[in-house]
């Protein structure tokens, strides 16, 4: 479960570093916009589900220790952009 949540940092990084790509060749050339926005589409959903998992990998962490992992994704992921998809473990 650890390394799901190791993994998922990852994967963030990498969506940030994707959309700054596609931000780019948007810029370029606007023939690109509509390619580059299904790619990103794509993209943030594939993010979307590792935070899923992630959440997952947290609760199987606390049912199995019953400690809290020590730094809770939902509450610091800085990629999700809506607030009430994120949710604080209190």
């Amino acid at each position: 479960a650890e390394e799901v949540i190791q993994r998922d940092r990852d994967v963030d990084q990498m969506y940030s570093g994707l959309f700054r790509e596609y931000l780019s060749y948007m810029l370029e050339d606007p023939r690109n916009i509509t390619p580059c926005m299904h790619l990103h589409l794509m993209a943030k959903n594939i993010e979307r589900m590792g935070d899923h998992v992630t959440s997952i990998a947290e609760q199987v962490i606390y049912f199995t220790t019953g400690e809290r992992p020590q730094s809770l994704h939902l509450s610091s992921d800085k990629t999700s952009s809506d607030p009430n998809l994120s949710m604080k473990l209190e």
